[in-house]
């Protein structure tokens, strides 16, 4: 099959409630919905959402990129878009979310065409359906407690509470308390802290935090500070998680030579597409780390691909960060994807499974 057209559609969709994490607070996601036809009568998504917060540019950078990139496709076949893709560099910002959505776009089309999901081009193998966490992103005490209760009636096992944002140590500790006590002790409770303490600050909270029976902390310090995660992750007894530390292979083998997580979290988008993604899944899991993949906060079609890759982890898959499509006022899709009891299927039918 050779591509006869490639088109992109840029987005910005509000948030449909108050979103906050370390990095501030947000209110809308801006990315690219790319929608590549081949001469088969076959077309394929993807999607470019790239995060500012992650070094990744904008999608300004991202269309500016697709847009270059456009002509010299135009007539390639999708074996060699995927070849070009492994080959684009990815220091130039917008650069891994537009890898992602054009590697996106090539095996969704590919897997339509044979009639087989995205997943299965992947890793021979994968599950069903995969369990996911809620997020609650609400800065206040009150109303992230509440979030949370709302996330467990709904079915929820695993919640992730955005932290960094309380504005001290004691009003931190207060708000962990109060989520904990709004969903009970047998659901799972993990922070992200998207690197907002240095070393020591993180190791005196998450010992005082480590009462409240955590899953995980994922990025107490900042990304680049490697030695100072490694050390968080000796003096404290609560699991320790790389997020924004774990964006490219070579970074994960070298958190692994320094034995300073437990646990990677893996986003397509950021990683620089799913092949990618599934590189760093492999050398984590290979080590016996756990792998979690998350989304970048992307409209359907950006989770619709993290949920195909998540379905390719190694049994028992942990709750992967995928239900995060309810925190925008829209997905984009035709169909948004069900969340059942904390669960979401992958979509039936060839590569990605969805239509916007």
């Amino acid at each position: 099959m050779r591509i006869t057209r490639l088109e992109t559609t840029p987005y910005r969709i509000p948030f449909a409630a108050g979103f906050a994490t370390a990095h501030g607070r947000a209110t809308a996601r801006e990315g690219l919905i790319v929608r590549l036809a081949t001469d088969a009568g076959v077309e394929g998504l993807g999607e470019a959402a790239p995060l500012t917060e992650f070094g990744g540019g904008t999608a300004a950078d991202a269309a500016a990129l697709l847009e270059a990139l456009t002509p010299p496709l135009t007539g390639a076949t999708l074996e060699a878009l995927l070849d070009r893709c492994a080959a684009l560099p990815l220091d130039q910002p917008g650069a891994a979310a537009v890898r992602c959505a054009l590697e996106t776009a090539a095996l969704d089309a590919l897997g339509r065409a044979r009639g087989v999901p995205l997943a299965a081009l992947l890793a021979p193998g994968h599950a069903a359906e995969v369990p996911v966490n809620a997020t609650v992103g609400a800065p206040g005490l009150e109303d992230a407690a509440a979030a949370a209760k709302r996330a467990v009636d709904a079915g929820f096992r695993t919640i992730k509470l955005k932290v960094g944002i309380a504005g001290s140590p004691s009003a931190e500790v207060e708000r962990v308390a109060a989520v904990r006590a709004a969903v009970g002790p047998d659901v799972a409770l993990r922070l992200d802290a998207n690197g907002a303490w240095a070393p020591d600050e993180a190791v005196a909270l998450l010992r005082r935090l480590a009462a409240y029976d955590l899953d995980l902390v994922e990025q107490p310090v900042p990304p680049g500070d490697f030695a100072g995660l490694a050390r968080v992750r000796r003096a404290v007894d609560v699991p320790i998680a790389a997020d924004e530390s774990a964006t490219t292979l070579d970074a994960v083998r070298t958190l692994l030579q320094a034995e300073a997580v437990d646990a990677v979290v893996v986003k397509p988008m950021v990683a620089g597409g799913p092949r990618a993604a599934r590189s760093i899944i492999e050398e984590a899991t290979g080590a016996g780390l756990r792998a979690i993949v998350t989304t970048t906060i992307d409209a359907g079609v950006g989770i619709a691909l993290a949920l195909h890759v998540a379905a390719t982890l190694p049994a028992p898959i942990p709750a992967c960060g995928l239900a995060t499509g309810s925190l925008l006022a829209t997905d984009l899709l035709s169909s948004p994807l069900a969340i059942t009891q904390g669960r979401m299927a992958v979509p039936a039918g060839g590569g990605l499974g969805v239509e916007v």
